[in-house]
Formats: C-alpha cells, structure tokens, sequence
C-alpha cells in the first residue's frame, strides 16, 4: 500500500469514527498498519500524524479514563476539520487554488485550506476546474467515509449502483471487505447477497446515499482486495502522462512512483511517466502543485489545463 492511500484510510477513520480510536486500535483496524512489528507501527503512526498536523488536519488526542490509566485515544472532530459551506463554483475554487500559491505557496496555510475546500468541491457533472487533493487520489468522493466506516466496523451497507453500460441502477446489499483506490478510481469490495459472492463495485457509480443494515460478519481468511479490482472490468484505458517535476518536488514522484519510467529534465527537473485515469484527472494533479509540476505529453491535457487557467483568472 502506498503512504497516501494509508493516510487517507487514516482521515477516512478517524472522522467517522464515533469514539476515539487507541493506537492499538488503528494498528489492528486501519488498513496499512498491519504489522507483527511494534516499534514500525509506532514509527509509522507518529510520522503520519506529524505530516497530517502539518497539513492542517486536527488530530486530537483524548484521555479515555479519568484516572489516566488507560491508552489515549485519537479522532479527528468534524467540526474543526470541516469548513463552512461556501458554496464556491468550481471556477471560483481553480482561482482561489491560483491566488494561494502564488502568495504563499501549497506548503502554507493557504494551501491546506483550499485542499480541504477542494475535497468538497468536484462535481462530475460540471466542467469547470476539477481540484483533487495530491496525485490522483479522488478524495472529493463523499461517499468514501460512511464505506471506509462500514469497512472498519464490519457493517453491512445498502445501495443503489449503476454498472457501465447500463441506463437504470439496482439496488444491491454489501458486505463490505476494502476500499481501494486505483489509479484515480475508489473501488469497494465486498460479498454481493444478490450475487452471493465477491463482488468490486466502482464507487463513482454509486448512485444516492449509503444505508447501513443490520448485522456484522466475518472477511473470509485469505482475502486480498488487489486482485479482485485488478480483474474488474470496466475501468477503461488508462493515460499514460508524461510529468516534469521541478527539481524541489523531485521526491513526490522517487517516493511514490518508484519503477515508473523517468529521465533527467533540464535544470534539475525530473520527468516521469505517470498513468493517469482521465485528462481531467491528471490537469486536477497539476493544478495542485501549481507551477512546480509541468504537463508534458499529451498535448490535449496542456490544452484542457490551458483553458481552465484561462476561465479561472478572466
């Protein structure tokens, strides 16, 4: 599992979480802290909570004993993560987004602010400008905290879903075992009752709200979520993208595209090879780091991003 889908299960579970969850929990229940090892855990839990304060993301730690002794636990209040309905068209975010960097720059407060505004803010019915938060992590979808609570507690869910290809949804009831995120694509997985066996649902085709059943279950031993989204059809082509970092942000893509096909760009850059799931999905990525990441190939995305840039400062 790569840091920023482990990040964002962490987000994910600590803001549906309805009481304060202990590193012992998160360790047995947030997918990516799986480890036999203590002191790797710890590591990696005090980093990712260090690196989501400096984003801005209130991480509050809570006594869960009056005498103190027990383990605290940890939560993130949707009240103080969550910003005020601003009801901001799509334009009006890609120009905010352009005025913060420009001042400050996406590592300030300004940054994390319009993160947080952005997640909110796409809508796959408009063309305006699409904000993603970091690489091609669809965080906007709103749908992601009541799944990744269903996963974390072993609740069943019911929904109505709309495979492609077809005009009308249906209604299904899912046990759900992980949600993945793919090259820009949320996907559950979970044991289908109609079906009555393992079924990926693309969340983006889910259509309406989620609904909690009753009853628990067990995820069968042996399970791996990978395989069952690696086999899904339906996906489509991806794109392959060619990316040119500059040379201070030449660390994102080391990190988190190590074994992508990448070369040295002039003065310091680095240039990578990137699949990305939709145009849209990469000139989102783009705008984000602002003029820190460069869009090289295909050319119909520097054309798309072009435009955008054009309708949000006019």
């Amino acid at each position: 599992m790569r840091r920023i889908e482990r990040l964002i299960n962490l987000i994910a579970a600590l803001l549906e979480a309805e009481a304060p969850m202990t590193a012992d929990d998160i360790r047995r229940r947030i997918a990516g802290y799986e480890t036999d090892n203590h002191e790797a855990f710890r590591r990696a839990f005090e980093r990712d909570k260090s690196d989501l304060k400096k984003m801005g993301i209130p991480i509050e730690t809570r006594q869960l004993s009056a005498f103190g002794d027990e383990a605290p636990g940890y939560i993130i209040p949707k009240a103080a993560y969550y910003l005020p309905e601003l009801d901001l068209e799509p334009d009006e975010v890609a120009a905010l987004r352009i005025a913060a960097s420009a001042v400050l720059g996406v590592q300030e407060e300004a940054g994390t602010g319009v993160m947080k505004l952005s997640m909110g803010a796409i809508d796959e019915t408009t063309s305006g400008a699409r904000l993603a938060w970091n690489a091609d992590v669809a965080a906007s979808q709103p749908l992601i905290g009541p799944l990744y609570s269903a996963v974390v507690d072993r609740a069943p869910v019911e929904f109505d879903y709309q495979p492609a290809g077809t005009d009308a949804a249906g209604h299904r009831r899912v046990e759900p075992y992980a949600l993945v995120h793919r090259k820009g694509h949320w996907y559950l997985v979970g044991h289908d009752d109609t079906a009555n066996d393992t079924r990926t649902f693309k969340v983006a085709r889910i259509t309406g709200d989620v609904k909690r059943g009753e009853g628990s279950y067990e995820i069968p031993a042996g399970f791996a979520a990978e395989g069952h989204v690696l086999s899904f059809q339906g996906e489509g082509e991806d794109i392959v993208a060619r990316v040119r970092f500059d040379p201070s942000l030449r660390w994102w893509p080391e990190q988190n595209l190590a074994g992508a096909n990448a070369s040295e760009g002039p003065d310091g850059s680095y240039d990578v090879e990137m699949p990305v799931a939709s145009i849209d999905a990469l000139v989102s990525f783009a705008m984000w780091w602002g003029p820190k990441v460069e869009i090289i190939e295909p050319p119909e995305a520097r054309t798309r991003m072009k435009e955008l840039l054009e309708r949000a400062v006019s």
